[in-house]
C-alpha cells in the first residue's frame, strides 16, 4: 500500500491546479473490435503496465485474444506493446510489475481455462512461461508480488478447494497450500480475476463469488475466512483495504450496489448505503491518505458518463473529483499524486491520467517523537531511529527526493526498532524520510548526502 506525507502533498498542491483525468491515447490497432485497459500495475509515475481486454463487436461483445504487454515509461506520453507468446486463446487476467523491467501477466486460454504466468526481466524484449501444470485444471484468478522473488497466484478452486500457488524464487518452482491451510468452499464458490483482491504487507484478502472474503496473515500460507453477505446469490465483488482494519467489499454491476464496510480487518462486515444512484463502480485506495478511497462509477440516467468521487473518511463523506465520458471506472492509484483511469470498449479506446495531488485534511493520529537520524549529513550512511510510536507498530519506510519521486522502500514489521540507510547511490541532496505504519502513524524528517 502506496502511502505519501501530507507535507509533500501540501507542497505538491501549490503546484498544480483541480483535480482532473486527462485523456491519453494508447493506440490501439484500429479494427473492428474494442479494447479496454481494464487492469493495471502503477510501479511509479512514470512506469505503468497494463492488461488489455478486447471484445468483438460481430460476435455479441465476445472475448478475443489479445496477448500484448502495454507498457509506458514516462508517464503516459508513450506506449509500447510487447507480444507474450502464449498460444490458445490468451486472455490477460491480471498484472504485476516489480518494477519497470521485471513484470508478471497471468495469461488464461479463454476455452479451455488453462492459465500460466508469464514472466519479463527486460522490460518486455522477452518473456518466459513460469507455469506448467498449476493451473491446468481451472481458470487462474490473480497475482500479487510481496517482495521482488515472493508471488502468489491464486486460481478457482481445483479438488475441491482453492488453487492457491506460491513461489520464493521469481516462478521458477511453485508450492500449492494445503487444503488443510483454506477454508472449505461453498457450492459453486469461485474467485473474481483482476484486481479483485487487497494487500497490505504480508496481509492478503480476495472475495468469493458467494459473498465471502478470505484473509491470510503470512504472504498466503494460512487463511481465515469470513462472511461478507453468503444470502445474495452469485456475485462479481472486489474488496479494498486503506489500512490492516479498515476495508469495503463491493460487487460490481449490480443496481443497487449492496456495499459493506469491515473495522476490524475483515472479521466483521456491515452493509451501508452510498451512491445508491450509480452502477458498476471501481474503488481505488489512496496510498498515504489514511482512509482514504477514489470512487469511478457510472450514473443510471447518464450511462456513458462517470463520476469519480474521493473520501477521505472511510466514506462518511464523499467529494466529487471530475467526470468523464465513456469510462470503464476501473481505477487504480498508487498515491495522492499517481492515478490511472481505464477507458471503456471503443474503437479509440485510451486511458485517462490523473494530473492532479489528493490532499486530506483528516487529522491522523499524533505523533510526539522525532525520526533520529545520525549522522546527517553523511557521505556513507546513516542510522534511521524510529519515534517509540511505531515500535509496535507493522510500517513502511520511504525515502523521497525533494521533487516527490520515490527513492526506496522498505516494509518493516513491528519488532523493528531503527534501520541504516546506505547514501551510495543517491546524489547529492536532500531527501525526504517517511515513515507510516498500518494504523496510520505518519512521521517524516529530512536526510541530507553529501559526497
Amino acid at each position: 500500500m502506496k502511502k505519501f506525507s501530507f507535507f509533500i502533498v501540501l507542497i505538491l498542491s501549490f503546484l498544480l491546479g483541480q483535480s482532473q483525468f486527462v485523456r491519453m491515447p494508447l493506440f490501439y490497432p484500429q479494427d473492428s473490435t474494442l479494447y479496454s485497459p481494464n487492469t493495471m500495475s502503477i510501479v511509479d509515475q512514470d512506469h505503468v503496465w497494463i492488461a488489455t481486454q478486447r471484445l468483438d463487436l460481430s460476435t455479441n461483445h465476445n472475448y478475443m485474444p489479445f496477448p500484448e504487454a502495454l507498457t509506458t515509461n514516462d508517464g503516459g506520453n508513450t506506449w509500447h506493446f510487447y507480444n507474450i507468446p502464449a498460444t490458445g486463446t490468451p486472455l490477460l487476467l491480471d498484472v504485476e510489475a516489480y518494477s519497470d523491467s521485471i513484470c508478471y501477466y497471468f495469461v488464461d486460454d479463454f476455452f479451455t481455462g488453462h492459465s500460466d504466468i508469464w514472466k519479463t526481466v527486460n522490460a518486455g524484449s522477452s518473456w518466459s512461461k513460469k507455469t506448467t501444470t498449476q493451473f491446468s485444471a481451472n481458470y487462474g484468478d490473480f497475482i500479487h508480488l510481496f517482495s521482488k522473488d515472493t508471488l502468489i497466484a491464486i486460481g478457482d478452486p481445483a479438488d475441491g478447494y482453492f488453487n492457491i500457488q506460491i513461489t520464493t524464487d521469481g516462478g521458477e518452482t511453485w508450492t500449492r497450500v494445503s487444503q488443510s491451510n483454506i477454508p472449505a468452499i461453498l457450492p459453486n464458490e469461485m474467485g473474481y480475476s483482476g484486481k479483485s483482491y487487497s494487500a497490505i504487507g504480508n496481509t492478503i484478502w480476495f472475495p468469493t463469488s458467494q459473498g465471502r472474503c478470505f484473509k491470510s496473515t503470512d504472504k498466503g500460507y494460512e487463511w481465515t475466512v469470513s462472511n461478507v453477505d453468503t444470502s445474495f446469490g452469485y456475485q462479481v465483488p472486489t474488496v479494498r483495504f486503506s489500512d490492516l482494519q479498515h476495508g469495503i467489499f463491493y460487487c460490481y454491476g449490480i443496481i443497487p450496489i449492496r456495499y459493506y464496510r469491515t473495522f476490524d480487518g475483515g472479521e466483521t462486515w456491515t452493509n451501508f448505503p452510498i451512491l445508491q444512484n450509480l452502477f458498476a463502480p471501481g474503488i481505488s485506495t489512496v496510498g498515504g491518505i489514511f482512509e482514504g478511497f477514489v470512487i469511478a462509477a457510472g450514473d443510471i440516467n447518464f450511462p456513458n458518463q462517470s463520476y469519480i468521487y474521493y473520501t477521505t473518511d472511510f466514506f462518511n463523506t464523499l467529494t466529487i473529483l471530475d467526470t468523464v465520458l465513456w469510462s470503464s471506472n476501473f481505477i487504480y492509484f498508487k498515491d495522492a499524486y499517481t492515478g490511472w483511469l481505464a477507458r471503456s470498449y471503443l474503437p479509440d479506446s485510451a486511458i485517462f491520467k490523473f494530473t492532479d495531488v489528493l490532499t486530506s485534511i483528516k487529522n491522523k493520529p499524533i505523533v510526539q517523537g522525532n525520526i533520529i537520524i545520525t549522522p546527517n549529513p553523511t557521505d556513507q550512511s546513516s542510522l534511521l531511529t524510529f519515534p517509540s510510536e511505531f515500535i509496535n507498530e507493522n510500517k513502511i519506510l520511504r525515502v523521497f527526493s525533494v521533487s516527490g519521486k520515490l527513492m526506496k522502500e522498505y516494509t518493516l514489521p513491528a519488532n523493528v526498532k531503527s534501520i541504516e540507510l546506505n547514501a551510495a547511490g543517491y546524489s547529492n541532496g536532500v531527501y525526504i524520510i517517511e515513515l507510516i505504519s498500518d494504523t496510520g502513524l505518519n512521521k517524516i524528517n529530512r536526510w541530507v548526502v553529501i559526497h
